[in-house]
C-alpha cells in the first residue's frame, strides 16, 4: 500500500468528516493540503485521480479546489472500514509487511519498529500500525526463525534484521503463511494452463500458465474472479455492495494465480464472494457466477 493510496483514503475521510460538521458538502482541499504539507501539483493529481475513479466530484471554484463526496466515495470508506476490523487480514497483513520492510532496509542502521510504524508507505488502509500489534507480528515472526533483534525493557524489539530465512521467504514471493504451512510441500501438482484470458484473467496477459504443488487447482477461481470483473455492474448491487463484490473478487485473483495458493485463503475469499452474491440471485449472471462460487468451492473436497 503506497503513500499515494494512504493520502487518497486520508482525503476522502478529510471531505466527509468535514462535510458532516460544516453541514456543506462542497469543502476546499486545499486546506486538506496545506494542512498535511501536500504541494499543489500532488494534490491536483490526486483529486483528479479520485473523480476519475468516482470517489469524489472536483469543482474548481475561483483559485480554490473544491470537492465534494460521491456516492461511490461514501461506499469506499465504508468498504475500508470494515476491512480495517478485519483481525485475520490485518494479521496477516502486518507480518508480511514487517518481513518485507526489513528486507528492503536490509543494511541500514534500523534501530527499532517504531522506524517502521512510522514510514509513510507502510499502512493498513490508511491506518498507522499500532505498537502492539507490531511486537506481536515481530514476535511471531522470531518464533519463526525469520527475523531476529535484542529484547529491550518493555519486550521491544531493538536493532531488528531479518534472518536467511525471512530472506529465502521474501525471495520466494510468498506470504508469511504459504512458507510456513507444511501443507504446501509435498502437495499434489496442478499445471494451470488457460489460453487467451484476456477477460477471464484480471490484468492485460493473454495467456496464463502456473505450475503449483499447494494441492489446489486453481482454474475454477481464477475464472469465477475474471467473470466478476466482467459481470459485476451488471448484477443490480448496491455500490457498497458492488465495490466489496469487487474488492474480493481482485484478491481472489491474486491469490489463485499465486505462485503457492493458499487452499484456506481462497476458501475464505469465495465464502465471501458467495455471501456477497445473495443479492444478485435475481439476475442470471448473478445466478451463473452463485453456481461458478459453489463449483469452486467444491472442488476444495
Amino acid at each position: 500500500m503506497s503513500l499515494v493510496d494512504r493520502q487518497s483514503i486520508a482525503l476522502l475521510e478529510w471531505v466527509e468528516e468535514l462535510a458532516r460538521d460544516s453541514l456543506s458538502e462542497v469543502v476546499d482541499a486545499d486546506t486538506w493540503a496545506l494542512r498535511n504539507g501536500v504541494p499543489e501539483t500532488e494534490l491536483r493529481s490526486l483529486v483528479h485521480s479520485l473523480a476519475d475513479g468516482g470517489f469524489l466530484k472536483d469543482l474548481v471554484i475561483d483559485q480554490g479546489c473544491w470537492v465534494s463526496l460521491a456516492s461511490a466515495g461514501v461506499a469506499e470508506l465504508q468498504a475500508i472500514r470494515r476491512k480495517r476490523t478485519n483481525r485475520l487480514e490485518r494479521n496477516t497483513y502486518v507480518r508480511n509487511v514487517i518481513l518485507q520492510w526489513l528486507y528492503d532496509h536490509e543494511g541500514e542502521r534500523v534501530r527499532s519498529l517504531a522506524e517502521v510504524i512510522n514510514d509513510p508507505q507502510v499502512h493498513f488502509y490508511g491506518d498507522t500500525l499500532t505498537s502492539d500489534e507490531t511486537r506481536r507480528a515481530f514476535s511471531y515472526l522470531r518464533e519463526q526463525s525469520m527475523v531476529r533483534a535484542r529484547a529491550a525493557f518493555g519486550g521491544d524489539a531493538v536493532i531488528p534484521r531479518i534472518t536467511a530465512r525471512g530472506i529465502a521467504c521474501v525471495e520466494s514471493g510468498k506470504t508469511v503463511a504459504d512458507f510456513t504451512d507444511p501443507q504446501h510441500s509435498g502437495g499434489n501438482v496442478y499445471n494451470t494452463y488457460l489460453p487467451n484470458a484476456q477477460g477471464v484473467i484480471v490484468g492485460e496477459q493473454q495467456n496464463f500458465t502456473q505450475t503449483n504443488n499447494a494441492g489446489v487447482d486453481p482454474s475454477a477461481f481464477i475464472q469465477l474472479a475474471g467473470y466478476l470483473g466482467q459481470v459485476s455492474a451488471t448484477l443490480g448491487l448496491e455500490d457498497s455492495e458492488r465495490i466489496e463484490l469487487e474488492r474480493a473478487a481482485q484478491e481472489l485473483h491474486a491469490a489463485a494465480t499465486s505462485t503457492s495458493p493458499d487452499p484456506g485463503r481462497l476458501q475464505s475469499l469465495t465464502s465471501r464472494i458467495v455471501d456477497g452474491l445473495t443479492n444478485a440471485a435475481g439476475t442470471i449472471a448473478g445466478q451463473i457466477a452463485l453456481q461458478m462460487g459453489q463449483d469452486a468451492l467444491g472442488s476444495l473436497g
